[in-house]
C-alpha cells in the first residue's frame, strides 16, 4: 500500500470513529428519560472527551495498520476503548465543575458507542476488501525462501485478496533464478540481489522464511531491519512450520529475551466467544428443530428392523483429548449417511463443549495415522458436525487437508454461516435427489 494510500486509510477511520462516537451519544441523549444537563462549559469537555476518546483507542493501537481491520480481537480492543473512553469523559466533565452527567446517558453512551464504532469497523472491512478486489490498496511483496513453508504462504496469500499483499515471487539460496514454483511463481534471484529486485519491482514488502535460507543470507536481511532505509520495503520474519502449525504465535519476553508462544487452541479471547455463542445458541435451537425429525428417523428405522439404532464412536478433540459420541447407525450409500442426517445425534456433543457446529472432519483412532502430518493444527479446533469436508469436493486428502488448513487459519464467525448455510443446501439437495 502506498504512504498515501495508507494516511488516507488512517483518516478515513478517524472520521469514521469520531462520528460513531458522536452518534453514539446523540442517541444516548435523545433516550435518556433525564437528558445531559450542558452548560456553559460541557460542549468544549465533550469536545476535548472526543479527542481524548480517539487518543485512548490510538494507545490501544486501534490505528495501527498493520493489525487493525484483520482480526477479530479489534472489536473487544474497540470495546475497551469505550470504556476508557466513558471514564476519561466522566473525569474531563467533572473538571468542568458543571454537575454531573447522567448514569443512564452514561450507560446508553457507553453501549451505543461500542455498537456504532464495531459497526464502523465492521463496513470499513467491507470497504477496504472490496478495494483490494479491484487492486487498490494492495502492496508488492517477495517471499524470501522457497521451501515447503515458503510455497504454503504464498498460497495462502495468493488465495485471498484481503491479505492485501500481491505476491511477485521468490528470492531463495538454493533454487537457480527461473525456477518455476508453483502457483504460476518463479525464482527472481538470489537474496545478494534483493536490494535490486527491491527497486526493480517496487516492492513494498519482504515475507522472509528463516529455515529456508543460508545462515549468511538471513545474518544479511537482519543488518538491513537494523538500518532501514527511508520508505524502503517492510521485512517480516514468519514462524517456523507454517505449513503444519495454524494456531497464531504470539510473542513473549524473558529478561528481554523475544520468544514465540504458541497456543495450543486456534481461537481465544473475543474469536474464542463468538464461536462458543454460535455453538450454544445455534446448536440448541438446531437441536430442538431436529427433535421431530430424530423421532422419525428412530420409528422408521424401528418400523424396518434396522436393529441397531445408535452406533457410538470415539474421536479426537482439542487438545488432542479423546470423547465419545453418538451417531445414527447407517451404512455406506444409506440415505442417512448420503445426507449426512446421520450425524444429526452429534449435537448432543456440541452441547457438551466437545465438538463445534462447524470445524474439521472428526478423526477416530483408527484414522489417526493417516492425519498425522496435520494434526497439530487438527487438534488446535474442535472438530465439526460440518465442515469444509462436508461441502467442499475433495478427491484426495491433501485436498480436504487444505481446506481444512484454510479453514482454520482464516476463522471468522461469517465464514461458519457460510458453510452451515451450504450445508443445509446440500443437504437439501441430496435428500431432493432421493425424494425424485
Amino acid at each position: 500500500m502506498s504512504r498515501r494510500g495508507r494516511l488516507l486509510l488512517l483518516l478515513t477511520l478517524l472520521v469514521a470513529d469520531a462520528v460513531a462516537i458522536v452518534l453514539a451519544a446523540g442517541g444516548a441523549y435523545l433516550l435518556a428519560s433525564q437528558p445531559v444537563q450542558i452548560g456553559f462549559a460541557h460542549p468544549a469537555a465533550l469536545a476535548l472527551g472526543l479527542a481524548a476518546w480517539l487518543a485512548t483507542f490510538s494507545a490501544l493501537r486501534l490505528y495501527d495498520l498493520e493489525t487493525v481491520l484483520e482480526d477479530s480481537q479489534e472489536y473487544a480492543t474497540v470495546a475497551t476503548g469505550c470504556s476508557y473512553g466513558i471514564l476519561l469523559l466522566i473525569v474531563l466533565v467533572a473538571l468542568a465543575g458543571e454537575g454531573g452527567l447522567s448514569l443512564r446517558w452514561l450507560f446508553l453512551c457507553w453501549v451505543g458507542s461500542i455498537l456504532t464504532v464495531c459497526a464502523d469497523r465492521f463496513l470499513m472491512r467491507r470497504l477496504v476488501r472490496a478495494m483490494r478486489r479491484s487492486g487498490h490498496l494492495m502492496a508488492r511483496a517477495l517471499i524470501v525462501g522457497a521451501d515447503e513453508q515458503g510455497r504454503a504462504i504464498a498460497r495462502q496469500l495468493r488465495s485471498e485478496a484481503d491479505s492485501g499483499l500481491r505476491v511477485l515471487g521468490f528470492v531463495d539460496d538454493f533454487l537457480p533464478r527461473g525456477t518455476a514454483v508453483g502457483d504460476g511463481l518463479i525464482v527472481l534471484g538470489h537474496p545478494n540481489v534483493l536490494p535490486n529486485l527491491v527497486a526493480e519491482h517496487h516492492v513494498a514488502e519482504i515475507v522472509v522464511v528463516p529455515g529456508a535460507m543460508a545462515w549468511e543470507s538471513f545474518q544479511q536481511i537482519l543488518e538491513q531491519m537494523s538500518t532501514p532505509e527511508q520508505n524502503g520495503p517492510r521485512i517480516r520474519l514468519s514462524p517456523g512450520y507454517y505449513d503444519l502449525l495454524a494456531t497464531t504465535p504470539r510473542v513473549a519476553h524473558r529478561n528481554f529475551v523475544p520468544l514465540f508462544v504458541v497456543d495450543s487452541a486456534r481461537l481465544t479471547g473475543f474469536d474464542a466467544l463468538l464461536k462458543t455463542l454460535l455453538d450454544f445458541g445455534l446448536g440448541g435451537v438446531v437441536l430442538v428443530l431436529s427433535l421431530p425429525l430424530d423421532l422419525v428417523i428412530l420409528v422408521s428405522r424401528a418400523r424396518a428392523g434396522s436393529g441397531q439404532l445408535f452406533v457410538t464412536e470415539e474421536y479426537q478433540g482439542i487438545g488432542g483429548r479423546p470423547f465419545r459420541a453418538r451417531l445414527f447407525a447407517s451404512r455406506p450409500g444409506d440415505w442417512l449417511a448420503v445426507t449426512g442426517l446421520d450425524r444429526l445425534p452429534l449435537l448432543l456433543a456440541v452441547l457438551a463443549g466437545r465438538m463445534s457446529l462447524v470445524g474439521p472432519r472428526p478423526i477416530t483412532p483408527a484414522a489417526r495415522a493417516r492425519y498425522r502430518r496435520w494434526m497439530p493444527s487438527l487438534a488446535s479446533v474442535k472438530p465439526g458436525v460440518t465442515g469444509p469436508w462436508s461441502v467442499v469436493p475433495v478427491a484426495a486428502l491433501e485436498e480436504e487437508m487444505r481446506a481444512a488448513m484454510y479453514y482454520i487459519r482464516n476463522w471468522t464467525i461469517w465464514l461458519d454461516l457460510q458453510v452451515l448455510a451450504q450445508t443445509l443446501l446440500v443437504v437439501l439437495r441430496q435428500r431432493w435427489g432421493k425424494l425424485e
